[in-house]
């Protein structure tokens, strides 16, 4: 265990021992995301009892941006995403404009980032997604980052109200639509260049 420890240290303080910020210019974004949401489900039984269970979904996916470095602390621009459940063959594809805040204290470089957009899967929606994370340097002008947050994809369903009509039947109706949110755990690695 302390091999692992100190090999892991080793690694850490190598990729940060040439800590830079960004240069002023175009910088673009690629991402691996991966969000988990949870959720509880309640459904009516025959003999009339309610009953419900927590279900979690995962979502896997990519997202890009690109935009301009105003100065090496902050990032503005704009790009898109999709993330998709296998599951349940449910999607998350937000466009979104993005704001980023490189620091630096010496050799820790922290990153926060806000998205806020539309997310046009599911009926379409508002898209939030505040992440904090690490960047760590890869090459001159490229760097690594790790980040987690959260993210609030904005949906349209459809409703329908079900009425007891006899003592064993029921009733359908459609009611219209409903807009709604669901909050995500998210995950993110990628590449800056």
């Amino acid at each position: 265990m302390k091999k692992i420890l100190f090999i892991l240290t080793m690694i850490l303080a190598t990729a940060t021992a040439g800590a830079r910020q960004p240069g002023k210019g175009y910088r673009g974004f690629l991402y691996w995301s991966s969000s988990v949401r949870s959720d509880r489900f309640g459904f009516i039984n025959i003999d009339g009892s309610f009953e419900t269970y927590r279900d979690n979904t995962f979502y896997t996916g990519f997202s890009t941006s690109h935009g301009y470095q105003i100065n090496p602390i902050f990032f503005v621009g704009a790009g898109f995403g999709m993330e998709r459940c296998g599951e349940w063959d449910s999607w998350i594809a937000p466009v979104f404009m993005q704001g980023r805040a490189d620091f630096l204290f010496g050799k820790f470089t922290p990153f926060g980032d806000l998205r806020i957009g539309y997310n046009v899967a599911n009926g379409g929606g508002v898209y939030v997604s505040p992440t904090v994370g690490y960047r760590f340097n890869w090459a001159r002008k490229m760097g690594v980052n790790l980040g987690l947050g959260m993210s609030i994809a904005g949906y349209t369903s459809e409703v329908y109200e079900g009425t007891q009509t006899a003592p064993d039947s029921y009733e359908i109706q459609y009611v219209g639509k409903k807009h709604g949110s669901s909050i995500y755990f998210t995950f993110r690695v990628g590449i800056d260049f």
